[in-house]
C-alpha cells in the first residue's frame, strides 16, 4: 500500500507518519520510485502500536520511542521488555524517596514475597505516593507505616490481576506480537485499571449520596 492507503487504514495522518520515519519509530517502505513507497501489514501493526502507546496509553514520543528500542532488540528479554514500559509509566519523584518510607515501602513488598529490583522505579514512585499522602492525611495520628500497611487491600486484588495476566500471555506466537502483547498489556491495562476504578467510584459515590432521582439531571 502507498502511504495515503497506510493513513487511511490506521488513522494517522501522512504527516504524522513521515515523522515516524524521519525519526526512526518505523521502518522505511519498499522504494517503488522516486519519493515513493510501499508500505505493509507489519507498518499497520506498528502505528497502531505507536498510537495506543501515545493516544491510549499516555506516554510520550520519547517514552514509546524508548520502549520500541527494546522491542526491537531481538536479545532484548522479556523482563527487560516489561520493565521499559514499567519505567515509561511510572513517575518517580524529582528528589529522592525519604529513606524512612522507602524502607517501609521495602518492608511492605517483602512481607509480599514480591521480587522487586531495588531500581525498579515504581518501587520510588510507590514510596513518593505514599509520603505525600502521609503529608496530606489530616488529624497527628498518621504515619508512612500505618499508611503502607493501609495497602494490603489493593495488594491483594492487584496480586491475583498481576498473576492472571502473565498466566494468559500467550506461548505459541512469534516473539514480536509476544513482545507487542506484553507492551500493550502493560501499558494499556494501567489505564484500563485507572478507568475501572473511576467508574466504580463513580458509581459508589452516586449510590452513596445522590439520590437516584437526581442522577443524570
Amino acid at each position: 500500500m502507498r502511504l495515503a492507503e497506510l493513513s487511511r487504514t490506521t488513522g494517522v495522518p501522512p504527516a504524522t507518519i513521515k515523522w515516524y520515519l524521519r525519526e526512526g519509530l518505523i521502518r522505511k517502505g519498499e522504494a517503488t520510485a522516486r519519493n515513493q513507497a510501499q508500505y505493509d501489514e507489519s507498518h499497520v501493526r506498528r502505528l497502531r502500536l505507536i498510537r495506543a502507546l501515545v493516544d491510549i496509553g499516555g506516554l510520550t514520543t520519547q517514552e514509546a520511542r524508548d520502549i520500541l528500542a527494546v522491542v526491537d532488540d531481538p536479545n532484548a528479554s522479556i523482563d527487560q521488555v516489561v520493565g521499559a514500559a514499567h519505567g515509561a509509566l511510572a513517575r518517580v519523584p524529582d528528589s529522592d524517596a525519604d529513606p524512612t518510607t522507602l524502607a517501609q515501602v521495602d518492608h511492605f513488598l517483602a512481607s509480599r514475597g514480591w521480587t522487586v529490583s531495588t531500581g525498579s522505579p515504581a518501587r520510588a514512585e510507590l514510596a513518593g505516593i505514599v509520603r505525600a499522602m502521609t503529608q496530606l492525611t489530616p488529624g497527628d495520628d498518621h504515619s508512612d507505616q500505618a499508611l503502607v500497611a493501609g495497602l494490603a487491600p489493593y495488594a491483594n486484588a492487584i496480586d491475583q490481576l498481576a498473576a492472571a495476566e502473565v498466566e494468559e500471555l500467550p506461548h505459541d506466537v512469534p516473539r514480536d506480537v509476544l513482545v507487542e502483547q506484553v507492551v500493550l498489556g502493560t501499558v494499556l491495562a494501567e489505564r484500563l485499571i485507572g478507568s475501572l476504578r473511576r467508574l466504580a467510584q463513580e458509581s459508589a459515590f452516586l449510590a452513596r449520596y445522590v439520590t437516584p432521582s437526581d442522577i443524570n439531571r
